[in-house]
């Protein structure tokens, strides 16, 4: 490395958040194209745009680390997503346990696949709903509600964790009101888990909250309250968040092209999770994953300091044109030759992906079978939105009921 070497963050693009959230994408082109490595002010991050360098980047974890300061903010201190190295894989198994495939496979449909056909049935003679929000969001919740042991929280309750929580995330802390709630809901969720200790500690089940408290512990003994927080609050936002969202973006992205909306409610089983993983690849549920540099480091000719704020743009690279042929444009029948990064990278690839992939096949099965003719509503838009959490999050449509 030579000391000529430009810094990375003297490379500055000016964007203002309100325009990134309502579409990064031309943002995002235009950064690839020009300047892919790059300071913008207004999110306090130096971008990295293309597939090829947020991979190398990411998949670099021991120089591109976790970031910690909002992460402990937001859920608290210890999280898996701050830690590196034994402690990460220590703070992991115990959530690994109900997320690897083995165990997914084993609850599809008692848990997933039941869920979301009571839910879609409690909808079914409507004919119209807002997608996302009265429906994928509350069969995620309960869905991923009852794998992590929230079997006895009633969906309003987990819905306002989960947002109060996804807000303090988007937030980073800057609002006071917003801030407020988060750390309310917070005491609201330690409060809970104090009170199911005894059963806990008598291990009366298998959910990831039971093993967050006593994997690794002697009979008889639990984790603290405090030190077992954080990761909860992660998985309520990451794992309430994603599968729902995903699976909103791969059914928006359908209905944009009836013909392929079509092909699916003839071969729902055949041709689900093909659309639930280019869904995920048009809008990655969370467009962007924070990383912190732990030295010194060149990449792409640019020098980024010790202790930088990293966005590894997943939105970007997900539609980077060098890899992805039109990549705007969502194709059920895209030839995947290579895989989308909607999950993150290395050590720190997101814990419920498959799960999260799991669950988005069941519902575009069963929505798809069981609300004929479904299409957008006609006379209301959907409303796509966001940043670092992007999605179709309000999603209207219409069937035959």
């Amino acid at each position: 490395m030579t000391t000529s070497t430009q810094l990375a963050t003297d490379v500055v693009v000016d964007a203002r958040l309100e325009d990134v959230e309502a579409d990064p994408y031309p943002l995002y082109r235009r950064m690839r194209r020009e300047t892919p490595i790059a300071w913008v002010p207004e999110t306090e991050r130096l971008w990295i745009t293309p597939y090829e360098l947020c991979r190398e980047a990411g998949d670099n974890d021991q120089v591109f680390g976790p970031t910690q300061e909002v992460f402990h903010l937001v859920y608290g201190d210890p999280n898996v997503m701050s830690l590196m190295g034994a402690e990460h894989k220590e703070s992991r198994a115990p959530l690994d346990a109900r997320f690897r495939p083995r165990a997914v496979t084993g609850y599809v449909d008692s848990i997933l696949r039941w869920t979301t056909v009571r839910y879609v049935e409690e909808i079914r003679e409507r004919g119209a709903a807002d997608l996302n929000g009265e429906l994928l969001e509350p069969i995620a919740l309960r869905s991923i509600g009852e794998v992590m042991g929230f079997g006895d929280v009633d969906d309003a309750t987990l819905s306002r964790w989960f947002n109060a929580l996804g807000a303090y995330l988007v937030d980073h802390g800057r609002t006071e009101e917003v801030t407020a709630r988060g750390e309310a809901i917070k005491d609201e969720i330690c409060h809970y888990m104090s009170g199911r200790l005894d059963a806990i500690r008598r291990r009366e089940d298998e959910t990831t909250l039971t093993m967050m408290f006593t994997h690794g512990m002697p009979a008889g003994e639990v984790r603290s309250v405090e030190e077992v927080i954080g990761n909860v609050g992660l998985m309520i936002v990451g794992g309430f968040q994603e599968p729902a969202h995903g699976t909103a973006n791969a059914i928006y992205g359908l209905l944009g092209r009836p013909e392929q909306a079509a092909a699916v409610a003839a071969e729902p089983a055949k041709l689900a999770m093909q659309a639930e993983q280019e869904g995920l690849r048009w809008i990655a549920p969370f467009n962007m994953t924070e990383k912190l540099t732990t030295e010194d480091v060149e990449l792409a000719g640019l020098l980024i300091p010790a202790g930088t704020e990293i966005a590894l743009c997943l939105g970007s690279a997900n539609r980077d044109e060098t890899v992805f042929d039109d990549p705007d444009t969502y194709d059920l029948f895209r030839n995947r030759t290579r895989a989308h990064v909607s999950f993150g990278y290395g050590e720190h690839l997101c814990v419920g992906h498959y799960v999260a992939r799991q669950l988005g096949k069941v519902c575009i099965e069963e929505i798809f079978t069981r609300l004929p003719n479904l299409r957008l509503d006609p006379d209301r838009e959907p409303v796509v939105h966001g940043w670092a959490v992007r999605a179709a999050k309000q999603l209207p449509v219409v069937w035959y009921a």
